[in-house]
């Protein structure tokens, strides 16, 4: 599988057992919620740093979101709680 998709794939994996939407995942990563789209899907190329924030967000580390998994398979089972959001709103 294209490293891009996997990534993608992994996020919005990851951000779906969190309970989050496109919009919450990007405003705690700090990325426009277009670029992130674009990342789920595999058509943007994220910076590392970009891969960081995201793993940030998501409360897990990075590696999580560039192993390579099967679009089948499950996320584990006993990931944390998914971090506490931010009190304010982004002006």
């Amino acid at each position: 599988m294209n490293i891009l998709r996997q990534i993608g794939l992994n996020v919005r994996r990851l951000r779906i057992a969190r309970n989050l939407s496109q919009e919450a995942l990007a405003f705690e990563a700090d990325i426009a919620l277009n670029y992130l789209s674009e990342i789920e899907r595999g058509k943007r190329n994220p910076t590392i740093l970009i891969i960081d924030r995201l793993a940030k967000a998501l409360g897990v580390p990075i590696v999580l979101l560039v192993v390579a998994t099967s679009e089948r398979e499950a996320l584990p089972e006993n990931l944390p709680p998914g971090p506490r959001r931010r009190a304010t709103a982004r002006q």
